[in-house]
């Protein structure tokens, strides 16, 4: 494996994974910075993947990042609807 890429991995997922785990509370609470952190860590952690060449891999970190966000807005969604009524 690349030095490289094996940082990239140790630096992205030491700050994606932390987050992930809590990421029921960042969306429920709509903490945004929480949200940025993890979005940066995970794109980190996809740019070790794609230096060792798996694209499967690539992949699915994409696809988690569109589905983080997606829930993301669907919270503020929720939090704004219930909060009008």
């Amino acid at each position: 494996m690349h030095p490289v890429s094996t940082a990239l991995f140790i630096l992205g997922y030491a700050l994606a994974l932390p987050i992930a785990f809590r990421m029921s509370a960042v969306v429920a609470g709509q903490h945004r910075a929480a949200l940025a952190g993890h979005q940066i860590g995970v794109v980190v952690a996809l740019l070790g993947w794609l230096l060792t060449g798996r694209i499967w891999m690539v992949i699915f970190h994409a696809l988690w990042l569109l589905v983080s966000r997606l829930w993301f807005i669907w919270g503020a969604s929720r939090a704004s609807s219930q909060a009008a009524t």
